[in-house]
């Protein structure tokens, strides 16, 4: 299983550098991250503790579309079995020149202790809503499944069609005397998920998303506090949430 998740997601992950390279290249950003998480300490306490983590980004902006993506190292001050790796990298692709786009998105998580899940998803995007001060990309796509649990009521597997996505990330840029600041969101609604996903989330539809205010000091320094929600999520019923704090290198 493991092993098949990473071959799929890196896959998707070629397909879009191999596109990007037909088109012109704009600008890259990217950073790396460590920082401290807390899901006892926001609106609801979740119960789950505290961690460390390391994190990575990278992401390239061209005449025809954009890529970013990212790995996420969690748990690393706790004990091995109960360490998990994520990653992700997602993709629009301009239509004909235009602002609609076609939409990817490969996010994997690989969890010692609780296995492990691929999502997939392919779509139309957006991407007319921007400027030097925000932007607000919108997505919808079909939402495919690669996952380890079973339900167990019918035995019935996660994997396969797991209904739509329908989110969104965006961001708004501001300063406060001489420092910049960003204020971003990234949302997703799970919509009509398969019975085994119902089952192991609490329900046939799920929220998912962090609202994130960064501080940049200089050219290459960061501190950011993410305010991470969820809705009948991340194997938790209910509403739940995470703080987390990262101070980043960019370059």
């Amino acid at each position: 299983m493991r092993s098949n998740l990473i071959i799929k997601t890196l896959f998707l992950y070629l397909l879009f550098v191999t596109n990007s390279q037909a088109v012109e290249l704009k600008y890259t950003f990217g950073s790396i991250k460590t920082g401290y998480a807390n899901w006892d300490i926001g609106a609801v306490d979740t119960d789950r503790g505290d961690l460390w983590k390391l994190v990575g980004d990278f992401g390239a902006v061209f005449d025809k579309g954009e890529l970013y993506s990212f790995y996420e190292y969690n748990k690393f001050d706790h004990d091995v079995d109960n360490r998990n790796v994520s990653f992700m990298a997602s993709g629009h692709y301009r239509l004909n020149d235009s602002d609609f786009t076609i939409f990817g998105k490969a996010y994997a998580n690989l969890d010692n202790k609780w296995g492990d899940e691929l999502n997939t998803m392919i779509g139309m995007g957006y991407l007319g809503f921007q400027s030097k001060q925000f932007f607000f990309k919108p997505f919808i796509s079909i939402h495919e499944l690669s996952s380890d649990y079973q339900s167990t009521v019918t035995g019935s597997s996660a994997n396969g069609f797991n209904g739509y996505v329908l989110g969104w990330t965006s961001a708004f840029f501001f300063k406060v005397s001489e420092y910049n600041f960003t204020l971003s969101n990234w949302n997703e609604f799970e919509i009509d998920r398969n019975e085994a996903y119902s089952e192991q989330q609490y329900g046939n539809i799920g929220i998912n998303g962090g609202l994130t205010l960064n501080w940049k000091m200089n050219k290459s320094m960061s501190l950011g506090l993410t305010y991470r929600y969820f809705q009948n999520k991340l194997s938790y019923e209910g509403y739940g949430d995470q703080m987390i704090f990262l101070f980043g290198y960019h370059f």
